[in-house]
């Protein structure tokens, strides 16, 4: 079955329905967005729900010791960077915070990954594939070409593949009955206005359990 992570949690409301829907994963953003947190607002939020999905902490080329002060705080079971940090880095916070590592990598017209996943390969445990923008780091609600996605798949070999970017209850069926992620992350794709919309998380994952 393919797992679901939805990011950029900012409520209690969205977190308490996400836990009650058995959503794989929940994101919470640490990097400049407008669905940002800080770590104080990420500690009560997940404290506040009782039973909740492993959280991921989304950093765009954080330091060190901004990892350490947010990792004082809060109970992330997943490091995700999303800016340009290199491979030693990566290793580095995997070993210094015992916790796995996803990297994102950008796809599209003028990005091509293969070869950033063969010079990441040993030092992450997943990579998440998101939709070019050279504006922002992700979050753009704009999908790459999913013809591509079988070439990413096999490129990983044992790391597992994310498959990001303009994903929504919409087009989730196409992407799921034609290349079977392992996780699909989505945002934007349940949103209105900007704001996580509860009856668009509920028909989103109705649609990927259908496969299931």
């Amino acid at each position: 079955m393919t797992r679901v992570k939805i990011c950029g949690i900012k409520d209690s409301e969205t977190l308490a329905l996400l836990t009650s829907l058995e959503v794989d994963y929940v994101g919470l953003i640490f990097a400049p967005s407008k669905r940002r947190v800080d770590a104080k607002t990420a500690h009560e939020l997940l404290r506040s729900v009782a039973g909740h999905p492993p959280a991921v902490g989304v950093f765009v080329n954080p330091t060190i010791e901004e990892l350490e002060e947010v990792l004082a705080q809060v109970p992330l079971s997943v490091i995700q960077l999303h800016g340009q940090e290199g491979p030693a880095f990566c290793r580095t916070v995997r070993e210094r915070f015992a916790r796995p590592v996803w990297k994102a990598l950008a796809v599209g017209e003028e990005a091509d990954p293969t070869d950033q996943i063969r010079v990441y390969a040993d030092t992450v445990e997943a990579f998440l594939f998101d939709t070019h923008d050279p504006a922002q780091a992700g979050g753009t609600g704009k999908r790459f070409s999913w013809e591509q996605i079988p070439q990413l798949q096999a490129a990983c070999q044992e790391v597992t593949a994310i498959i990001a970017g303009g994903i929504n209850a919409g087009n989730v069926d196409e992407l799921i009955s034609r290349y079977t992620p392992a996780v699909i992350d989505v945002s934007s794709g349940v949103e209105t206005d900007g704001i996580k919309d509860a009856e668009k998380i509920r028909r989103f994952i109705g649609r990927v359990r259908a496969h299931g």
